[in-house]
């Protein structure tokens, strides 16, 4: 087919909206397919255990939820196909459920295509209890994977799109896969709908593109953006849509009547959003290179993105390894009054000092109270690890008699002593194309009469508000600008200014992403933000290095933070924060005038 193919996400993550998939569809009926992405790194441990208590277990159950949701859509006729990764380390028993309730609500019959084959735990287990083994090294730190046999908790590589064209192709209607490639959904569609070969690397690189604008939702109609605040109608951000052309470009909008916006901004926003080397962005299908990008905003929620180059992908695929590693437990407590940050602190200082003088190891430990000396408020926060449960059921025990002997202004303690929690580790490693070999079932639902129900499942749509909450933000954003006005003395240029951000984690690692907020300040970005620079700035995050990249066809540069997330105690353990906390950087007062002429005379008149 040469007609664009339009696909939808309606699914950032394991927990995210679960209406949103009914909602887009009675907005847009036609959209040929609908994607949901709902496996982090750490998902599949999540699901491990959970099929240690009941084999039967092990995928998304949400996602049955949605699939309920949507029989209504079928039954009318509807023809959007559904591609998900929900099956986690079950996709048969994913598709069972699934079945079970598409024919309880008499749904037409539907095919499911069932993909699985990622798991090669049993592979990784082999080398690990192998001493002298150097396959699966961790590619964060080089480490081997030897000793760790008896704490691995599950081991999924990363499979491509091949298997779900393989089920559409035999019309399966629900495609439920395992752990895929993120973009793979996305490039699976587009293989299938313009019938392109394994071979033609630039039309998968521009699908492998798409998927990735589309793969976290609503981050690219304006969810977590640096201008959040003037984003118009936040409540009900719209979940985005791709339509992709035969050569691979795209278009990003999102369904009529809904929240945010899909710009430029938001666009670039995304597109470095953990992406590592720009130019190598990896992925099973083709590796792609963005440095050729371009990003036309076409007007009314429109933007166009073109110019991916492909290369063949590795001869490797990614393994997402998890395992057990002793236990952590975190409690905060709230402290008010004069010095509050002072009494805070001491008193997260003294809870490990009685730890330790109980006899009690600690693998690590933090104290976090966020604010300054003359702050009268402040929230205590301490957290550790350690190899043994007693140790942080110590911890538990320590913690909350300062409710009594701590600081006077101590509150905030409802949640009670707290939770154990056993630790996962994350286990980056490659393993050989050859050595996995996915699979594809297909089983099929039939029709039965339907339950009676209270209700008819039908999505009731809201009448557009958008033009409202525009307004409203524009409001918002005066007001800000009043209040600006009324600072007491003129700030100091931050890069804010002058600039977005967009951070998120890799493993240990952290991509900081830095897009020009307009091009007269992408020269003085270029030469003044290095990475020696960036390092300087993070320096009390313990970072082992920072590499920096340059994407000049995007105004936008890239560093990774390597090994800044070690610690994962923090709570900002994904690093989803490192961007806003760059942006704070003090600028130098020769960029001043890079400043927007609005932001430059709220500053004069300071």
């Amino acid at each position: 087919m040469t007609h664009p193919v339009r696909i939808g996400n309606a699914q950032a993550f394991w927990g995210d909206r679960g209406d949103a998939a009914a909602e887009m569809l009675a907005r847009e009926p036609e959209l040929d397919y609908l994607t949901m992405d709902y496996l982090a790194e750490v998902s599949m441990s999540i699901l491990a255990v959970q099929r240690e208590r009941d084999p039967q277990a092990g995928f998304a159950r949400d996602f049955v939820d949605v699939v309920r949701s949507l029989a209504p859509y079928w039954s009318s006729g509807g023809g959007c196909r559904l591609i998900v990764n929900a099956g986690g380390l079950n996709p048969r028993g994913c598709a069972d459920a699934c079945r079970a309730v598409l024919e309880e609500a008499g749904c037409r019959p539907l095919k499911i295509g069932v993909v699985s084959g990622d798991d090669v735990l049993e592979a990784v287990r082999a080398a690990a209890a192998k001493v002298s083994s150097r396959e699966f090294r961790n590619l964060d730190t080089d480490a081997a994977i030897s000793q760790l046999s008896e704490r691995l908790i599950t081991a999924n590589a990363y499979v491509g799109a091949a298997p779900i064209v393989e089920a559409l192709a035999a019309g399966a209607d629900i495609v439920i896969t395992g752990r895929v490639a993120d973009p793979s959904l996305v490039v699976a569609a587009c293989m299938h709908h313009f019938g392109w070969n394994g071979d033609e690397f630039n039309e998968l690189a521009g699908a492998t593109v798409a998927g990735h604008l589309i793969e976290c939702g609503t981050q690219v109609t304006g969810g977590i953006s640096t201008d959040w605040l003037d984003v118009p109608d936040p409540a009900h951000l719209g979940f985005p849509i791709v339509e992709v052309s035969s050569d691979g470009s795209s278009v990003v909008t999102k369904p009529r009547d809904t929240g945010g916006w899909v710009s430029d901004l938001t666009v670039k926003e995304q597109l470095v959003y953990e992406i590592g080397d720009p130019a190598n962005y990896l992925s099973p299908d083709a590796t792609a290179s963005f440095l050729s990008l371009e990003v036309e905003d076409l007007g009314h929620d429109r933007v166009r993105v073109s110019g991916a180059i492909g290369s063949p992908p590795p001869q490797t695929l990614k393994v997402s390894a998890t395992y057990r590693d002793g236990f952590r437990a975190a409690g905060t407590l709230t402290i008010v009054g004069r010095h509050a940050v002072e009494k805070a602190r001491h008193c997260g200082e003294l809870v490990l000092q009685r730890m330790y003088e109980a006899g009690f190891e600690l693998r690590d430990s933090i104290v976090e109270c966020p604010g300054s000396g003359t702050s009268l408020e402040t929230v205590l926060r301490v957290a550790v690890e350690a190899e043994t449960r007693e140790a942080a059921e110590r911890f538990s025990r320590e913690l909350m008699p300062f409710i009594t002997a701590g600081p006077q202004g101590t509150t905030g303690y409802a949640e009670g002593r707290p939770r154990i929690h056993p630790v996962v580790r994350y286990w980056p490693c490659l393993i050989s194309r050859d050595e996995v070999v996915p699979t594809v079932e297909l089983i099929s639902s039939s029709a039965s009469p339907q339950i009676q129900r209270t209700s008819d499942c039908r999505v009731s749509l809201r009448e557009s508000s958008v033009g409202a909450h525009l307004s409203r933000s524009e409001k918002r954003k005066t007001q800000r600008q009043a209040d600006h006005k009324d600072a007491p003395h003129e700030e100091t240029p931050a890069l804010y200014d002058i600039a977005y951000a967009r951070s998120g984690d890799k493993g240990i690692n952290a991509n900081v992403g830095i897009i020009a907020r307009h091009p007269d300040s992408w020269d003085f970005l270029d030469q003044w933000l290095t990475a020696e620079r960036v390092a300087d700035f993070f320096s009390q995050l313990d970072v082992d290095s920072v590499e920096r990249f340059e994407l000049s066809n995007l105004g936008a540069l890239n560093f990774v933070l390597r090994g800044v997330l070690r610690r994962s105690l923090r709570t900002d353990a994904q690093g989803k924060a490192l961007g806003q906390t760059l942006l704070e950087m003090p600028l130098p007062e020769e960029a001043r005038h890079l400043i927007p002429v609005n932001e430059r005379s709220q500053r004069s008149d300071a």
